[in-house]
């Protein structure tokens, strides 16, 4: 597949996500209510997300020769995604455990592994929008500055040097409320959205049940509230957020309509187990009919 509607680029890895009635106090044991293991990290579970909406997703990333990562790929496969720019390499498949407790809450223990092959470049790609997630640095700034003239999306998770590098080169720039927090060195959400319009055109912060805060290209803002949903697992849900906002930005819609159809995607993903597995098919969420 040469032509695709996004081009996503970052983080795989594999889930093992538990669900448990409260986070364990030091040196005691807890059981588990259930166990989803599958597929995940952010690019990773944005292309799935893309894939089950209806549109056609390439995820550029690495995955290790191993059996987690044979079953990564699998799922990927399995979902629809172009997975021809994938590096399958020596090195272990990363692995996350998540303990998601009652309320839906989750805390995450992530092993990745070092690497030291680069991925390939991506200019032999057609797209109509690139995704990063500020993993997999150097192909992600090789893809921005090839494709420049599309709409690209920085799903902003934590504030590290590649993610400060990266949402200074793309147009639209969607970062949680840490690293709007931990960048404008400020509380308020006022400087959170100035400083997040300073590095792009088009900046958004999402803050969970408070919903999503916006600013565009104009200096036009707004604020779009939560779903009023029943949250059972908020794991993926961020991911989710930013494929769905990907392929709207890649139809044609604008910021703002982009960014209340993702917010419609999440929060049905949030009243599902699971991380990429609570992504939604295109039928549970009407406003999207028009992507079929």
């Amino acid at each position: 597949m040469n032509q695709v509607d996004v081009l996503c680029i970052g983080y795989a890895c594999w889930d093992l996500n538990f669900h448990i009635t409260d986070h364990p106090d030091p040196d005691n044991k807890i059981f588990a209510k259930s166990l989803t293991s599958e597929g995940g990290g952010p690019a990773a579970n944005a292309a799935y997300t893309i894939a089950k909406l209806g549109g056609q997703a390439a995820l550029a990333s690495r995955l290790g020769n191993d059996t987690l990562g044979q079953a990564h790929l699998e799922e990927l496969k399995q979902a629809g995604v172009d997975t021809s720019r994938i590096l399958i390499t020596d090195t272990p498949t990363s692995t996350s455990s998540i303990w998601v407790n009652k309320q839906g809450q989750r805390a995450v223990v992530n092993f990745k592994p070092d690497h030291f092959v680069l991925l390939t470049k991506m200019i032999d790609i057609t797209t109509h929008c690139i995704l990063v997630d500020g993993h997999e640095f150097e192909a992600s700034m090789d893809a921005l500055k090839h494709m420049a003239s599309i709409p690209t999306l920085l799903d902003a998770g934590s504030l590290r040097d590649e993610t400060l590098e990266l949402s200074s080169n793309v147009s639209h720039l969607v970062a949680s409320s840490s690293f709007a927090r931990d960048l404008s060195q400020s509380k308020d959400l006022r400087d959170w959205l100035q400083c997040l319009a300073e590095k792009a055109p088009c900046a958004a912060v999402t803050c969970g049940q408070q919903g999503v805060h916006w600013q565009d290209s104009n200096g036009t803002g707004g604020h779009i509230k939560a779903p009023s949903v029943n949250a059972i697992d908020t794991t993926a849900a961020g991911d989710i957020f930013h494929g769905a906002c990907a392929l709207a930005l890649a139809k044609g819609r604008s910021f703002p309509t982009s960014l209340a159809w993702a917010n419609e995607v999440a929060g049905v993903s949030v009243t599902k187990p699971g991380g990429r597995s609570s992504s939604p098919e295109i039928s549970e969420v009407t406003s999207l009919s028009s992507f079929r």
